[in-house]
């Protein structure tokens, strides 16, 4: 197939033009083994770029240039219409074989969070109607059509437990889920899936305004020199110096990171102490390292896509993990540290990324009920 025709089917396949033989004929050139064959290196980085130019335009991500040696294009036309544009972005290499993989898809929808209020009582975020949800003390909580939640408080003094003690409120995520909230200080939080945000209802009087994290989520905080918004995350603390900043700390992760997008912030362990400039990432693992990282890369679950540059396997087995709710064996210890990259809507069912995976010819994945059975191709 030349270039031409290439770009031609490529603008019909993203202007939802193409007919299913077009469609077809797409998927077999991304399958081919010898298509490198058919353009000359220059034309390949021709077809490169035009393909770079319409992810972008589709998703709305800034996917940044990759070389051609290591990175390859495809899009996926069969879950079009179910999905929206689910662009991948793979390392290249020829598909071997088609292996047919069980369609397990999200777990849950966006919006299955649960809501604890200071008194212990659950309210099931999704079951819940739009308006007013609970009212503890002065401050009134809504969910607003949008789905996410929000405090408001009303004139008075804030809200404190019988004994007098600081009142919280914790939103968890289960498998498949993430939810936005808009604190009382009018900070707004993305919880991912499987984590959970412990905060007061009021930060009225108090010398901080002081949240504990467990999981990952995206922070956009009102920032108040006065009151300092500080994260918690174990023995990890995120301090605001006007700030969006992402910060991932799940249990089954030996590090604590986080990642700034803009403004400030000052990371603090123990003796340890970092500040950040935007586009950088803090690791910490009993020690503080800090490194420039894609925060587009980062923060993209925020937007509904998964996206790995140059990731272990490991790592994209556990995030797809929280999101399916499925569990995953390495028959292969070594493929653990194998880094891939790949790029899709978290609307996919699983089994359009084992088969992305696939597509590099390195791993095979064998799924058994709702466990995935990882060795090497």
């Amino acid at each position: 197939m030349d270039l031409q025709r290439i770009n031609e089917l490529i603008k019909k396949y993203t202007d939802g033009t193409a007919t299913e033989a077009e469609k077809e004929e797409l998927t077999l050139w991304y399958r081919e083994k010898s298509y490198r064959d058919a353009v000359s290196y220059e034309d390949e980085d021709e077809v490169y770029h035009e393909l770079l130019d319409r992810i972008n335009e589709a998703t709305g991500l800034n996917t940044p240039e990759r070389s051609w040696k290591k990175w390859a294009v495809a899009a996926s036309v069969a879950l079009l219409s179910v999905t929206a544009a689910s662009l991948y972005l793979l390392k290249y290499r020829s598909k071997q074989q088609i292996t047919q993989h069980a369609v397990i898809a999200p777990a849950k929808q966006a919006g299955g969070a649960i809501l604890t209020l200071s008194n212990g009582s659950q309210v099931l975020l999704s079951d819940a109607e739009n308006g007013d949800i609970a009212t503890q003390g002065n401050v009134t909580v809504t969910k607003a059509a949008n789905g996410q939640l929000v405090y408001n408080i009303k004139e008075g003094e804030g809200q404190s437990a019988a004994n007098g003690a600081v009142a919280y409120n914790v939103i968890s995520t289960p498998a498949g889920s993430q939810f936005k909230v808009v604190l009382p200080d009018k900070t707004t939080v993305w919880l991912n899936a499987m984590s959970s945000v412990k905060f007061p209802v009021t930060f009225l009087n108090a010398s901080e305004r002081r949240v504990e994290l467990t999981g990952e989520a995206y922070f956009e905080v009102t920032h108040n020199e006065r009151m300092p918004f500080r994260v918690y995350t174990g023995s990890v603390m995120t301090e605001d110096l006007g700030t969006e900043f992402n910060i991932k700390a799940y249990a089954d992760e030996p590090d604590v990171s986080t990642t700034l997008v803009s403004g400030a912030v000052r990371i603090t362990a123990g003796t340890q102490q970092a500040s950040l400039k935007p586009g950088e990432q803090a690791h910490y693992q009993g020690a503080m390292k800090v490194s420039k990282v894609n925060t587009d890369d980062v923060i993209a679950w925020k937007d509904g896509y998964f996206r790995f540059d140059d990731q272990s396997l490991e790592t994209i087995m556990k995030a797809m993990a929280r999101w399916y709710n499925v569990s995953y064996v390495f028959e292969d210890q070594s493929l653990r540290n194998e880094t891939f990259g790949v790029v899709a809507t978290r609307q996919s069912n699983i089994s359009v990324l084992l088969d992305l995976l696939e597509n590099t010819g390195t791993v095979h994945f064998r799924q058994e009920g709702t466990t995935v059975i990882i060795s090497r191709k």
